[in-house]
């Protein structure tokens, strides 16, 4: 699964957390927005898999969560974190800005 680190702090505005460690290729990317949402990507990038939830502070459950399985990249630009699968297809698009918005989705 190819992704560029830059582009996801730049995205996220935030180093990642590394889960385990370095050596398992598993990380964890989050922000927070203005409104009281909050949004989670894990990446497990030796199994070319990623999960994604939204959550809201004033609601007890998610809004979505899923994961994503056969992924051949994740790419952060022009505040949109896109993630294509193997087939080269867009399978999910999450814009950031003005606020977290789910456009594409093909699970």
């Amino acid at each position: 699964m190819k992704y560029d680190e830059y582009e996801l702090l730049e995205l996220f505005e935030a180093e990642p957390s590394v889960m385990v460690d370095d050596q398992t290729g598993m990380f964890m990317y989050s922000k927070d927005d203005d409104h009281g949402f909050h949004l989670l990507l894990v990446m497990s990038i030796h199994e070319s898999q990623c999960s994604v939830s939204l959550s809201y502070k004033h609601f007890k459950g998610l809004i979505f969560d899923f994961e994503l399985e056969d992924i051949s990249e994740i790419k952060g630009e022009n505040n949109r974190l896109t993630i294509l699968g193997n087939d080269g297809n867009r399978e999910v698009e999450i814009s950031f800005k003005p606020h977290f918005s789910l456009k594409t989705v093909k699970l």
